[in-house]
């Protein structure tokens, strides 16, 4: 994937391009693209990378929302709205 090194330009023609490719290669070849990975330099490119993209960890255990402690003691006393009259005027 061209980074922002490239003219406007060159990443235009790529993002417009890319789709059409992946199209073509799996029409003429027959394949289905399960897993689409872009980088922006090809060092970031690695078999460690792959493979967790591949394979990823799977998480021990699932933290559930902490709900926080409510207020301490009473609460207050409750409001009373009023609505507005039929014309927009207080009651």
């Amino acid at each position: 994937m061209p980074g922002y090194k490239c003219s406007i330009k060159e990443r235009m023609l790529y993002s417009s391009c890319k789709s059409r490719l992946l199209d073509e290669v799996e029409q003429d070849f027959q394949l289905e693209i399960a897993k689409k990975l872009e980088i922006d330099n090809g060092d970031e490119l690695s078999a460690d990378l792959l493979y967790e993209e591949v394979h990823p960890k799977q998480q021990a255990f699932k933290q559930a929302f902490a709900k926080p402690k409510g207020p301490a003691g009473k609460r207050g006393m409750k409001r009373i709205i009023k609505g507005a009259g039929e014309n927009g005027e207080d009651r």
